[in-house]
């Protein structure tokens, strides 16, 4: 039997597990159990007892005990003091000092990766302070709705305004009802002053659930009477300078206002952006009864409850839908559920249509703490790679202290204070790397305003414990290398590794480094090719030698005379919004022979402005000298006939179609399909209408010979009906390139990184 060997495969993995503490006796009983095993039964069967022996061994107190105490040296103690910390940061200043080179290059690394970091972390500071400043903030829901068209499923930030209505009428359970209508964004005109202001209609109770304290007027009173206002100091100064606003009368959206209180100017951290709020009664007065109870159609329809102290939500949403499923019994074509959104989760939150103010969407967020780990984990495995290949240099250092009675927590805990006292010098750079890189990430913003990356003492906490962070996460790998090898290992001229060689881990670090640092490279190129692709792509429509000046509420006939006798301009049109660049507004329209809608982009131009922008007339005619007419025409693109199911170009001329607000259109006219979107969104239905009151822009199509002598005749032509208002305009490919300023922004300071 003896010529009969126990398993080697087991004698590998035990000695592999126990190295390097003692189990020679540990050894010999196993193998004498074995002979003894043979005697009594089969080979096979010995074998197995032994595999079953080892794996009990490997897994026993007995030989973690003796691993414990075979890693320090035997007088070593593993109490902790106060003073060891001390004595941690001494040497690893010492050892930084010593090796200047290393700590330069490591640092320099460290900083640009972290500097990016630093972005994302005031970012966030900030916006965990969204809506955090009013008093019931934990009691404030809103009201989003989940449509279907029996086409597309859409999440809305918007609800029907009957339901604050019905929640009134029918529902105990909550303190207040807040409607808020965001289609009160006009000029306002005060004597001879005309200043274009953005608000809401907001219900009179608007003031009492949100905090957003008046600094003169009553709080309960300011809204309840119609055509009442309450604005903000800023937009008060705009208006009336040093005068009293309080009583006031100013004209906005063909309505009188009173002024009746005055808002102190609010933070940025509030997903509402408003200058004025205008009572809901006035909304109300001129709203038909189709409007305030449309279920269907409510783009600018905002619903806020104030809960009590003890409310539930799932009860409330219960309710909601069922409402919703009565209400939508009987329309085939589309239904709606209804959910309710906490205050604090709106700005950062999900992404919705129609969002009020700022939007900050998670997946915006998730993407910014992707890129931000693409460029600091390299730096940290740099960090831990270049640790490493000092190893032969470290080994009897760690030696001597293993040796000394050094235990292995203690090791780790020395390489983590070093690397920790790294990142803080680092701290210090990528801090001034933060600062100059900051307004170019803002210009990355569609909408800044509703983001301030100043600083103040919570963000720079956050800077210092995300500066331990990375210190822990950079060192880890080399503290945890160093403060496993056992004395004799250390004091080798020539490390021994075990399992995972330290050769196969350095590089795993540099394949890592390189992957990551690969992945970032390709992306900066692929934002780069999509910034140029937007550039160079065929929008569809004429950019070259455009001016786009804002009529800021200039009479368009007469900027039309005006410029048309200067000699650089070669033909003007009218726009309300500028193609291509920026949203357009949306409406639903009804087909005139059947019940069913679709959701349609529009804009308003007069009659010169599609041969001024070269846009491709594929059938009928364009708006004509005859303005009542063209108010009954619609220019319509190609989407727009696949939306309605029109077989071709010719059939939709003549076909009638019905807006919102009842009136009845006509289609005059097919373009080609064109950009009318950013290049981030599909080509979708969309048509053109005529409107004077809704002209924003001239296009002026400019004969380019002395720009600068061009825009000074304009600004005299321009002080001739204007008065003090100031000349603005900006050349259409200008514009353009604007509109995609976030690609350009984004490889500035990645490509600096």
């Amino acid at each position: 039997m003896k010529t009969v060997k126990p398993p080697r495969l087991a004698d590998k993995i035990f000695a592999w597990y126990c190295d390097p503490i003692y189990t020679e006796d540990l050894c010999g009983d196993l193998e004498e159990i074995f002979y003894n095993d043979l005697e009594n039964m089969p080979v096979y069967k010995a074998k197995l007892e032994y595999w079953q022996r080892i794996l009990s061994l490997l897994f026993s107190y007995a030989i973690k005990k003796r691993k414990q105490r075979s890693a320090h040296h035997y007088y070593s103690y593993s109490s902790f003091h106060p003073a060891m910390l001390k004595n941690y940061f001494l040497i690893a200043t010492r050892n930084l000092a010593k090796h200047k080179f290393f700590t330069i290059i490591n640092a320099l690394g460290l900083a640009v990766g972290m500097s990016i970091g630093l972005l994302l972390i005031a970012m966030l500071s900030f916006l965990w302070t969204y809506d955090a400043f009013h008093v019931n903030k934990d009691r404030i829901y809103r009201v989003i709705s989940i449509t279907d068209n029996n086409v597309k499923v859409r999440a809305l930030a918007t609800a029907p305004s009957a339901i604050a209505q019905n929640l009134k009428d029918n529902y105990t359970g909550i303190e207040k009802v807040v409607r808020i209508n965001n289609s009160l964004s006009a000029e306002a005109h005060y004597l001879n002053k005309a200043i274009p202001l953005q608000g809401y209609y907001a219900d009179d109770n608007f003031l009492q659930v949100f905090t957003f304290p008046l600094l003169k007027g009553n709080v309960a009173q300011a809204l309840v009477k119609p055509n009442t206002m309450v604005m903000t100091e800023e937009a008060a100064t705009k208006m009336f300078g040093e005068e009293d606003a309080i009583g006031k009368v100013i004209e906005m959206g063909g309505h009188d206002f009173e002024i009746t209180g005055l808002l102190k100017n609010y933070s940025k951290n509030s997903h509402m952006e408003f200058e004025v709020l205008a009572s809901y009664q006035t909304l109300l007065s001129s709203a038909t009864t189709e409007q305030l109870n449309n279920w269907v159609e409510f783009p600018g329809s905002y619903i806020y409850i104030l809960f009590p102290e003890q409310h539930n939500v799932s009860d409330i949403e219960s309710y909601l839908n069922t409402v919703a499923t009565k209400q939508y019994a009987n329309n085939k074509d589309f239904s709606a559920r209804f959910e309710l959104q906490a205050l604090t989760d709106i700005a950062p939150g999900r992404e919705l249509r129609y969002q009020i103010g700022p939007e900050w969407d998670y997946l915006s967020i998730g993407i910014f703490i992707v890129l931000t780990a693409m460029i600091l984990l390299p730096a940290c495995f740099n960090y831990a790679n270049i640790s490493i290949s000092r190893a032969l240099k470290r080994m009897k250092e760690i030696g001597l202290r293993k040796v000394m009675g050094g235990q292995r927590n203690q090791i780790f805990l020395q390489f983590i204070t070093e690397t920790v006292i790294i990142t803080l010098l680092a701290l210090i750079l990528s801090y001034y790397i933060f600062l100059t890189a900051r307004e170019q990430f803002l210009l990355m913003l569609a909408d800044r305003t509703g983001l301030d990356l100043s600083m103040n003492l919570r963000t720079m906490l956050y800077f210092v414990l995300f500066a331990l962070a990375v210190g822990i996460i950079a060192g880890i790998i080399p503290a945890v290398y160093f403060s496993k090898l056992t004395p004799i290992q250390a004091l080798r001229t020539k490390p021994v590794s075990k399992g995972i060689s330290r050769l196969s881990l350095r590089k795993a670090l540099i394949v890592g480094q390189f992957a990551l640092s690969l992945g970032f490279i390709m992306s900066v190129v692929i934002v780069l090719s999509q910034y140029r692709h937007t550039l160079n792509h065929n929008f569809g429509f004429d950019q070259e030698n455009i001016l786009d000046v804002p009529l800021q509420g200039a009479d368009p006939q007469v900027f039309r005379n005006e410029f048309s006798k200067l000699t650089s301009v070669q033909s003007i049109s009218m726009s309300s919004d500028v193609v291509g660049a920026s949203g357009l507004e949306s409406i639903w329209v009804k087909d005139g022979e059947r019940t069913d809608s679709s959701e349609v982009s529009q804009m308003f131009i007069d009659e010169k402005y599609i041969n001024n922008m070269k846009l491709s007339l594929l059938a009928g005619s364009n708006f004509s000298e005859d303005i009542a007419q063209n108010r009954k025409h619609i220019i319509v693109n190609e989407e727009f006939l696949k939306a309605f199911a029109i077989k071709d170009v010719a059939s939709a001329i003549g076909e009638s179609f019905i807006l919102p607000e009842g009136e009845e259109v006509v289609v005059a006219g097919v373009v080609r399909n064109f950009h009318y979107m950013p290049l981030t969104e599909p080509i979708r239905s969309f048509f053109f209408r005529y409107d004077a009151s809704r002209f924003q822009y001239a296009n002026i199509k400019m004969i380019i010979t002395d720009v600068f002598a061009s825009i000074t005749q304009m600004e005299s032509a321009w002080k001739l009906f204007a008065g003090e208002k100031k000349f603005e305009a900006k050349f259409f490919d200008d514009e353009i390139r604007e509109a995609y300023s976030f690609y350009f922004s984004m490889i500035k300071i990645c490509g600096a990184l």
